[in-house]
């Protein structure tokens, strides 16, 4: 069976943040992007990994009919980690952090439509970076609504 539309784009996004390297252009190189394990996330910072948040139909519209098209918006949360170096010359984990989210950024904005899958995809918020006391790892996550069409009768058809 096919993947659903939904699924197809959230490979598009692990495929578009597995590009962000030094080597194509951007300041920083994501060691590793997960989805949500079974068996738990790895940690190799920095690193991705991606939230499926809620998937929210829409009301309405001009190809909405019986058989038409189904016009939906879920939430993806890219959750980045990063770890500061032992090296007290380097930059500091806040400053990568930084980048990484301008890298993120930059990235997700090539292709707003996800290879044609997606309407649109939308930056919606930037946590505040998180740490924990005696751990020398920082998080934050970038929040993203992507909006997105599928045939009414068959979620595996885009639309």
């Amino acid at each position: 069976m096919a993947d659903s539309v939904r699924e197809r784009i959230m490979k598009h996004l692990q495929t578009t943040l597995e590009t962000i390297t030094v080597a194509n252009g951007y300041a920083n190189t994501l060691n590793l992007v997960e989805r949500c394990l079974q068996r738990g996330q790895s940690l190799n910072p920095p690193m991705a990994y991606l939230l499926e948040g809620s998937d929210d139909t829409q009301e309405g519209g001009p190809l909405s009919g019986n058989g038409g098209l189904l016009s939906r918006q879920f939430d993806v949360g890219i959750v980045l980690l990063v770890q500061q170096d032992e090296d007290t010359d380097a930059k500091s984990a806040s400053e990568v952090m930084n980048s990484l989210i301008a890298d993120v950024q930059e990235a997700l904005q090539l292709d707003v439509r996800r290879g044609d899958l997606a309407v649109n995809t939308e930056e919606t918020s930037v946590s505040p970076v998180q740490i924990e006391e005696g751990q020398p790892m920082l998080s934050c996550t970038v929040a993203y609504r992507i909006s997105y069409r599928h045939s009414r009768l068959d979620p595996t058809q885009a639309g």
